[in-house]
C-alpha cells in the first residue's frame, strides 16, 4: 500500500523548482500545492494524505491558528513543518498546534525523504506489541525533602546502565527538577506539551518529546512554568503511560507529594509504589495516613514498598519502631552519604557514575538487580568443550 504525501510550497516558482529535482521515493504518491497555512485544511481534506509537509519560512500566530484548526478537523493526518528556524520555542508552539515535527529548510528531495522515513518510523513505533510492556514504578515522598527524586532518577540510571531502556517521568508539575539529576541538557518539551495534544498523542510524539539524558535513559520533564496544568487529566496521563510502557523496559514516575485524581491514576497503574521517608516522627505519621488512603483505594499487599532514605544505625528512631507504628515491613534502606549525594545532585551526574564505590551506589545496584536480574550462563568445563558435551 502506497503512502500519500502532500507538499505545500510558498510560491509557484518554488513548486516548479522542486518538481524539476524531485524523485518520488518508492511506494510514495506525492501531490504538490502552492499556498501557506490557510491552504492546509483544504489540502488535508482533498488529498487525504498520510503526511503533509508545509513550507513555513516565517512563524506567526495566525498561521499557527490555521494549523491547529486543520489538525483538529482532520486528526489522522501528520503535519510536518519545513522551517529555517530550529529553535525550541518554535517546536513547542508548533506541537501545541498539532505539528509532529519540524524539518530543516529548504523543501527538497532530502526533506521529502526525511518525512517518509519519519512516517515509516511512526508506523513501526505504533505497531509494537503491547505484550512487551515495560514495568511501571512510582516514587512518592512521605514528607517533602525525603529524596524520592534522587532515588527515582539514580535507580533509573542504574537500570539503564544494564542495557534496559528507561523513561523517567516528572509528575511534580510545580517544582519538578528530575532531569537535572541525570543530565545538564535542557528539556525541549514537557509532559504538559504532550498532554495539550489530546487525541493526537501517539508513540512518535512521545519519542520526539523526551530528552535523551544518558545511554538508554530518557526523561519526560516537568514544565518550566506550571501553566494550564489541568490539561494533564487522568485519562491523558493513562494514555501517555500506556504508550511509554510499550516503548520502554521501565517507566519510573516521580510523583512528589501531591495526591490528586491524576497522580492517583498514575499510582493505580503502577506495579510498585516506593514510599520514601527519613526516620522522623512527622514522616512516620504521614506513612500511616498514606497507608490508610491506599487501603481505601484497594491496593493489594506488596504494592506499597517503604524505603528509608539516609538511614543511620543507632538513630533516635529504630527500624522496628517504624514497622510497629505503620504495621508495614521496611522494604529497603538507603544509607546516609551526604557529601557524595550532594556532589551528584549539584553536578547533575548520576551517583553511580560519579562515585561507583559509594555505599548508596551499591544499594542502587542491588535494587536494580532485584528488579531486573542479570542472567549468567554457566561456563562449559574444559573437558565438555573438547567432547562437545553440555
Amino acid at each position: 500500500m502506497n503512502l500519500k504525501a502532500s507538499l505545500i510550497c510558498t510560491s509557484a516558482q518554488e513548486r516548479e523548482a522542486l518538481l524539476t529535482t524531485l524523485a518520488t521515493p518508492a511506494g510514495v504518491e506525492i501531490n504538490v500545492h502552492v499556498g501557506d497555512a490557510r491552504r492546509l485544511l483544504a489540502v488535508m481534506q482533498k488529498d487525504r494524505p498520510d503526511v503533509v509537509l508545509l513550507d513555513f519560512p516565517t512563524p506567526d500566530n495566525e498561521a499557527f491558528e490555521q494549523i491547529e484548526a486543520a489538525t483538529l478537523r482532520v486528526p489522522g493526518v501528520m503535519v510536518l513543518l519545513v522551517s529555517p528556524d530550529p529553535s525550541i520555542d518554535l517546536l513547542k508552539r508548533a506541537m501545541q498546534a498539532g505539528v509532529r515535527h519540524i524539518l530543516p529548510a529548504p523543501l527538497n528531495q532530502a526533506t521529502v525523504q526525511s518525512a517518509v522515513d519519519y512516517l515509516h518510523k511512526t508506523a513501526s513505533l505504533s505497531s509494537r506489541l503491547v505484550d512487551n510492556e515495560g514495568e511501571l514504578l512510582a516514587f512518592l515522598n512521605a514528607k517533602g525533602g525525603s529524596g524520592s527524586t534522587f532515588l527515582a532518577s539514580n535507580l533509573g540510571y542504574t537500570l539503564a546502565a544494564t542495557g534496559k531502556k528507561v523513561l523517567l517521568v516528572d509528575l511534580n508539575l510545580f517544582f519538578g527538577d528530575l532531569a537535572a539529576n541525570v543530565t545538564d541538557r535542557k528539556p525541549g518539551s514537557s509532559i504538559l506539551d504532550i498532554a495539550r495534544q489530546g487525541e493526537r498523542i501517539d508513540a512518535a510524539l512521545l519519542e520526539s518529546s523526551v530528552l535523551a539524558a544518558r545511554e538508554h535513559l530518557y526523561v519526560l520533564a516537568a514544565p518550566l512554568l506550571p501553566y494550564r496544568i489541568e490539561v494533564l487529566t487522568p485519562a491523558i496521563l493513562q494514555k501517555i503511560i500506556e504508550l511509554a510502557l510499550s516503548q520502554y523496559d521501565f517507566v519510573i514516575l516521580d510523583v512528589g507529594r501531591t495526591l490528586d485524581p491524576t497522580t492517583i491514576k498514575a499510582l493505580d497503574l503502577s506495579a510498585r509504589i516506593y514510599l520514601i521517608l527519613q526516620l522522623a516522627l512527622p514522616a512516620i505519621q504521614n506513612v500511616k495516613r498514606i497507608e490508610t488512603v491506599f487501603e481505601g483505594l484497594g491496593y493489594p499487599p506488596g504494592k506499597l514498598n517503604v524505603v528509608v532514605n539516609r538511614y543511620e544505625k543507632n538513630g533516635a528512631i529504630e527500624l522496628d519502631e517504624l514497622e510497629r507504628a505503620t504495621q508495614t515491613k521496611v522494604a529497603r534502606t538507603v544509607p546516609a552519604s551526604y557529601e557524595a549525594v550532594m556532589a551528584s545532585i549539584n553536578e547533575g551526574v548520576p551517583l553511580p557514575m560519579l562515585s561507583p564505590r559509594d555505599a548508596v551506589t551499591h544499594v542502587l545496584q542491588a535494587w536494580a538487580n532485584d528488579l531486573s536480574p542479570v542472567t549468567l550462563k554457566p561456563k562449559k568445563h574444559w573437558f565438555s568443550a573438547l567432547t562437545g558435551g553440555n
